[in-house]
């Protein structure tokens, strides 16, 4: 992302800063959930946790639990320039806020996947006693639904890389290998790709973590749910591989695209976001129930699962404050997919889309 991006970006988060009175921002972010930080310093953690401080006006500072050889590296993922290594992000933050004056101050905190460690951020608090500290969790989520053209190229290209990925999932997966073996041939083809990283789900009769401690076979059937990050920008897909026969599970497989393509035809500027669920629900009948187990819709970019949300049930399962929207707009982008058990086997299918003017188009190219 070009440096103007984030200028931007942080014009807009001081602006939501002004109305609600707020002298700084503190936003955390670690490895699980790095959204909300990376949108503001494109930098994401690899491993721990840390903090920006975000002033109303002045320089915005890092601070990683990182070792202090490591800041050199850290600083080439972040426009940020002042960035400083931390074992302790909670005590060594409230020195970093006293440091700029703010032990006084009313400061926002956004840590939207309550991830920040209770310890540390009870000893930020206790060292700063003054402080009006101000839950600020939903602040970016209005800011980051619909996406900029240079977020849509970043995603268009984490669709180009899987869909490649998925086509070479489908070449290894083969009935008498062992799974793990398959797994890992992906996993190896996607950082070959450049994937910044990569999620799989996979199995026969319900999709599971890779594990190399087991040694299962492919047998006829095989189902696998697949995330790539790209740039920081995430992509989904969800495949079935029919190896042999089943000329019912080949029939399923066929209806869960159809049912994916009638949810896709919802998806236009202006839409009811509900309207998706609805026509999830219309076409899938008695397997409505199970499908909306594994998820049917939600939003995808730095986030796997972000705003908008199918419901606000969904919107909790991942820690997110609220659906988002009701309604659609263009440049949304939204994962969709369907997963149903039928035979005793596992269905799946999965796409990403974007919400053009003429509708959705699909973030693999298809």
């Amino acid at each position: 992302m070009p440096a103007e991006v984030f200028q931007t970006r942080l014009a807009a988060v001081r602006d939501q800063m002004e109305r609600q009175n707020l002298d700084a921002l503190v936003i955390y972010g670690d490895n699980y959930s790095f959204a909300d930080l990376c949108y503001l310093t494109n930098y994401f953690p690899k491993v721990r946790g840390g903090i920006a401080v975000v002033p109303w006006e002045g320089a915005v500072s890092m601070l990683l639990n990182i070792g202090s050889r490591d800041v050199p590296f850290a600083k080439t993922l972040t426009w940020v320039e002042d960035v400083r290594a931390s074992n302790q992000v909670g005590a060594d933050g409230a020195k970093l806020l006293k440091e700029k004056g703010f032990e006084k101050s009313k400061i926002g905190l956004i840590d939207s996947g309550q991830g920040f460690p209770l310890p540390q951020l009870e000893e930020m608090k206790t060292a700063l006693p003054q402080v009006n500290w101000q839950d600020c969790a939903p602040m970016f989520q209005p800011l980051r639904l619909v996406k900029t053209a240079q977020e849509l190229a970043a995603m268009r290209e984490a669709g180009r890389l899987l869909q490649e990925i998925c086509a070479g999932a489908e070449g290894f997966t083969e009935s008498g290998r062992k799974e793990y073996q398959v797994v890992a041939d992906i996993d190896r083809l996607a950082r070959d790709k450049g994937a910044e990283d990569i999620r799989i789900l996979a199995g026969e009769k319900r999709l599971n973590p890779p594990s190399f401690k087991q040694a299962g076979m492919i047998g006829g059937h095989w189902a696998i749910y697949l995330a790539v990050q790209h740039e920081r920008y995430w992509a989904e897909a969800g495949r079935t591989f029919i190896l042999s026969g089943g000329v019912k599970l080949k029939d399923a497989y066929q209806k869960a695209q159809e049912i994916v393509v009638a949810m896709a035809n919802q998806l236009k500027p202006n839409g009811a976001v509900a309207a998706v669920d609805e026509t999830a629900q219309r076409e899938l009948g008695e397997f409505y129930g199970a499908a909306s187990v594994y998820g049917l819709a939600n939003g995808i970019g730095l986030n796997q699962w972000e705003a908008p949300f199918l419901s606000e049930s969904d919107a909790r399962e991942v820690g997110a404050a609220s659906v988002g929207a009701t309604t659609l707009n263009e440049n949304m982008t939204l994962a969709l997919r369907v997963a149903f058990e039928t035979e005793g086997k596992i269905i799946l299918y999965g796409d990403s889309f974007e919400v053009t003017a003429g509708g959705a188009k699909s973030l693999l190219g298809g």
